[in-house]
């Protein structure tokens, strides 16, 4: 604590708090070492790249947006080099010329669009390119292999790849890359996408957004079949291909991990008794083991060198379907270190390949589904609406029968509350866990089922949508706080002073190092919107993340009436009840949650969007060491004490936290 004496006055100034080390991208060298390094032109070059810059920025700024798919594969080649300029990311002098690759090929591409073609759009071989993201508006790259000679007219089977951790892998490099180095597979008769995945973060959240995002733009540049999209990877790319598979595994006709990471616990050798319950519990919103069952429905196989530590990420994945009885092909190089040999890599693409041949199920006639959260909720014909517990395991085993009683639907849940059995025959008959419920004539193709009061015991039933409460967790709102990161959203911050000093230092240090985290770790600008121009439209249909106080923020004072959440200058007091589950002075406590926003209510058709409270992406700097501990740390709600500075792993310290319940209720009497 300092202290200023001022005209016989003594204030008690709080010093600030330590600056965060950032871990990603690791701090660069300075960029006039690394140009002393260069022959005269390539210095030449480098020096010119600032201006260059700004000119093709003007440039693309005059053009038409009539063509919005070829401005952002100029824009993203730009965006490469100015985040590249705004964070220091030079490490080598090859860095530097990649800058002037970059500008060299936006150039080059600018002119053609002046010229009215876009030729890279319809050429072979390696093609470095770019999309607008939904999540926040910034441009984002992949790349795409097209072998020579394939019909371009023709729906073309996908194999996507997701690469491994590279911690300088940032835009500049990697679309360098996607212009210059081959994917690990080539099929002949396929096209190969290369997602980026908003850098390095496991694959998880808006990096698993990212490659649906990628499959998309792909589809601009040529057809896709969608029944035969392969996914693949290997080391985090690996571990990517785990998580996103097993989640969402109707996407796909095949899922490959090599290497990787599958369950948190063992892979880092962490004591969960060490760890807050809620946080341990998140594991199961981002493992692989408590979903693997998901993979019974397609063909999948794992690849592991002889002699890598990382084998055993194979080897728990073999151990967890063996448990469902189910022989998971595991392909091990011998000898091989971390990476294929060629004969591996042979029979994983003939495999692969097989599977293509054969295609995704339209209508398969027994599905296995099991979701640890409503954000994965469906798997072909089989959807979740409802849990009896969040973040732990839920399963549906469902099969469509035709006896000479005509169709009948037989399922078994765990932890499931209300489902729909979708694409249904007229008139089928249903039973469910063990009770066969009335069968109807309508010629409804989507039947919804609830337990009585959607409680854990109650009895199933056949239901409207309309007679699920609009307020719960459901598919598209389940929390925890990231969830909000993975649909579109805006951030509003403080537009005044609040009730306390205390409290405005905090909220826009927070909002500041939200701003910098999502520029450096998810490689976009933060969507940030001042709170006199947050339209009806934007509430309604983007999520809404908010910075301050009932007394800064306007947007709060609006929306709190709507939550479990008392909050004035005296105190903080979260709960749902007349008895607060924790509470806090106002001048050293601030909430953050996560809660359906009133301002954009549910409907029995429309889930409504999410309000966040004084949070971002809640995985902080020291756990960008390794991608496994980069999960979600706070769940639903939290009152952090913003006494104890924030630092790279909390935002203070957490006084208390935990989940709502299933009607969003926290505490509830």
């Amino acid at each position: 604590m300092a202290t200023l004496l001022l005209a016989g006055w003594c204030l008690s100034v709080a010093a600030a708090p330590p600056a965060i080390t950032r871990r990603l991208p690791p701090e660069g060298i300075d960029p006039a070492l690394l140009a002393a390094q260069l022959d005269d032109a390539g210095r030449q070059a480098w020096e010119e790249v600032p201006d260059r810059l700004q000119r093709l920025r003007q440039r693309l700024a005059k053009l038409s947006l009539d063509d919005e798919t070829a401005h952002p594969e100029v824009e993203v080649l730009l965006k490469a080099v100015d985040h590249a300029l705004a964070g220091g990311e030079w490490w080598q002098p090859e860095d530097l010329k990649r800058a002037t690759w970059a500008l060299d090929l936006a150039t080059e591409r600018l002119g053609q669009i002046d010229a009215g073609t876009a030729p890279w759009r319809t050429q072979t071989g390696l093609v470095p390119l770019g999309f607008r993201s939904q999540l926040d508006g910034s441009v984002q790259p992949y790349g795409l292999w097209i072998p020579d000679g394939l019909d371009a007219t023709r729906p073309a089977p996908l194999w996507i790849w997701l690469h491994g951790r590279g911690d300088k892998e940032t835009d500049l490099a990697f679309l360098h890359g996607r212009a210059q180095k081959l994917p690990e597979f080539q099929p002949a008769d396929a096209l190969v996408l290369l997602p980026f995945g908003r850098y390095c973060n496991g694959w998880k959240g808006p990096g698993m957004v990212d490659v649906f995002e990628a499959i998309a733009a792909a589809g601009t540049v040529r057809p896709i079949d969608p029944d035969r999209i392969v996914l693949a990877g290997f080391s985090m790319g690996g571990a990517g291909a785990w998580h996103i598979g097993a989640r969402r595994t109707d996407r796909f006709c095949a899922v490959h991990g090599g290497a990787g990471f599958v369950d948190i616990r063992r892979y880092l050798g962490i004591d969960p008794a060490t760890l807050p319950a809620y946080e341990t519990l998140l594991w199961n919103t981002t493992d692989v083991t408590p979903v693997a069952r998901n993979l019974l429905n397609l063909p999948a196989i794992a690849y592991s060198g002889e002699l890598d530590k990382q084998r055993a990420a194979s080897e728990i994945m073999v151990e967890t379907l063996r448990a469902e009885g189910r022989e998971l092909p595991h392909v091990i190089g011998a000898g091989m270190p971390h990476k294929y040999d060629d004969a591996s890599k042979q029979r994983i693409g003939e495999f692969l390949a097989r599977a293509v041949a054969t295609g995704r199920p339209h209508l398969p006639n027994a599905v296995t589904m099991t979701t640890t959260t409503l954000a994965d909720s469906r798997l072909h014909w089989v959807e979740a609406l409802g849990m009896a517990e969040h973040f732990r395991p839920a399963r549906i085993d469902a099969s469509r029968q035709t006896t000479p009683r005509g169709s009948e639907l037989i399922a078994t849940t765990s932890n499931i509350t209300a489902m729909a059995l979708h694409d249904t025959p007229a008139g089928a008959i249903i039973t469910i866990d063990g009770s066969e419920l009335p069968a109807t004539r309508d010629p409804a193709t989507s039947i919804t089922l609830a337990r009585v009061g959607l409680a854990a015991d109650g009895a199933w039933r056949r239901i409207t949508p309309e007679d699920l409460p609009p307020l719960r967790k459901r598919p598209g709102l389940t929390g925890p706080i990231d969830d909000a990161f993975n649909a579109p959203f805006i951030v509003v911050g403080p537009t005044g002073t609040g009730l306390h000093p205390t409290v405005d230092a905090f909220v826009n240090a927070e909002m500041a190092h939200f701003r910098s985290r999502w520029h450096d770790l998810f490689r976009g600008e933060l969507p940030v919107v001042r709170a006199e121009d947050a339209t009806d439209e934007m509430i309604r249909d983007k999520h809404l993340v908010l910075f301050g106080d009932p007394r800064s923020n306007p947007l709060i004072a609006r929306v709190l009436a709507g939550l479990p959440l008392q909050w004035d200058a005296a105190t903080v007091a979260i709960g749902s009840g007349p008895q607060p589950v924790a509470d806090g002075d106002a001048a050293s406590h601030v909430p953050v949650m996560i809660h359906p926003n009133p301002l954009a209510p549910p409907t029995p058709h429309d889930p409504g969007r999410y309000v966040v409270l004084n949070s971002g992406i809640t995985f902080r700097e020291d756990d960008d060491v390794s991608n496994a501990r980069q999960t979600p740390k706070l769940p639903d709600w939290a009152l952090v004490d913003i006494t104890v500075p924030p630092d790279g792993k909390q935002p203070g310290r957490i006084t208390a936290a935990g989940c709502c319940d299933a009607l969003w209720r926290i505490g509830a009497p």
